[in-house]
């Protein structure tokens, strides 16, 4: 984890923020690397946690329903 976080360090000093960036997944707390392949706006770190979250969410949803 000591290199990733030196090669974060570097890239923030370059000013090179959009490429390289931690993302924290809020279903599985894993902390991905997010490189130049995943999208900018991406939150789930793979499409199972995005599903998770979304039956979740409609699960919720159907409950608050009368």
């Amino acid at each position: 984890m000591l290199g990733l976080g030196l090669m974060l360090g570097e890239a923030e000093w370059n000013g090179d923020t959009g490429i390289v960036r931690l993302l924290t997944c809020p279903v599985c707390d894993r902390l991905v690397f997010a490189g130049p392949g995943r999208r900018r706006d991406a939150v789930y770190c793979s499409g199972r946690c995005r599903s998770r979250a979304w039956r979740r969410r409609a699960a919720r949803c159907a409950r608050s329903r009368p």
